[in-house]
């Protein structure tokens, strides 16, 4: 089986809230089912869980009763997201369920203290795609936290020791600055020799999550107990169904190691 990641930056637009890149889901959802591949799968918050867990400032934990309001916001908003991405893989043909992360998680200053993946592996064994996501959770020390799709991912594979990993992004992988920026260079491959340099230039991102450098810690972190994964540009047509398929493409890989 596999792990796949949608990134919430793949599927939406993170500079306008609750805008979804239907089109680009579509087509997603279309690769996914052409590979055949049996999968369990994750999508980041996007413009649906960021811009108001970015609002009410709720990496920060619960400090006023205003932020409620943000909980509630994010978690109803999070639900519309997930429906959307559900709906788009049973139109093409995945016979995909929504499950709650909320429902399942608990945190304990902003990491996974427990969590319940016995409905998620139940869904899979009956052939069903579970497809989670990055959400606000109970946390026993900040009152809520955000829990990323990235440590979702993480957990998961710990799980369900995966045969492939494939984050799905809009970029082809991680570059040694702003892939924007002229001269940028794609890094290929990190590994225990390289990782710490690569973590220097690569910059904290500015959504709730920690943007790439808080997707490469929990990529490292599997790394380290040997779980192989590659951040792949899936708005690049043909390039998911071929990493699905375990075919060669144009990515960062973080290969498993004795990182130190």
């Amino acid at each position: 089986m596999n792990i796949l990641k949608l990134g919430g930056s793949l599927l939406t637009d993170k500079r306008r809230k609750f805008s979804f890149r239907s089109e680009v889901m579509k087509r997603v959802a279309q690769e996914i089912k052409e590979s055949g591949a049996r999968l369990v799968v994750v999508h980041g918050g996007g413009s649906f869980g960021h811009p108001l867990a970015v609002e009410y400032k709720l990496a920060e934990g619960i400090v006023s009763e205003e932020q409620l309001r943000g909980v509630a916001l994010t978690r109803a908003a999070m639900t519309r997201f997930n429906l959307l991405v559900v709906e788009a893989l049973i139109e093409a043909g995945v016979n995909a369920i929504g499950v709650q992360t909320s429902a399942i998680a608990e945190c304990s200053d902003a990491r996974v203290k427990r969590i319940n993946l016995s409905t998620v592996r139940g869904f899979f064994e009956l052939g069903l795609t579970p497809v989670l996501y990055g959400d606000v959770v109970l946390d026993s020390i900040r009152g809520v936290c955000i829990l990323s799709g990235d440590q979702l991912v993480a957990k998961l594979a710990e799980e369900f020791k995966p045969e492939r990993i494939v984050l799905a992004a809009d970029v082809d992988g991680v570059f040694d600055r702003n892939p924007e920026e002229p001269g940028a260079k794609l890094i290929p491959e990190i590994n225990p020799e390289n990782y710490e340099d690569v973590l220097k230039v690569v910059a904290r991102g500015d959504d709730a999550t920690g943007g790439m450098r808080g997707k490469l810690g929990e990529l490292i972190n599997l790394a380290r107990i040997g779980y192989d994964s590659i951040i792949i540009n899936a708005l690049a047509e043909g390039r998911l169904k071929k990493a699905l398929l375990g075919e060669p493409v144009k990515c960062t890989a973080i290969k498993g190691g004795n990182y130190p």
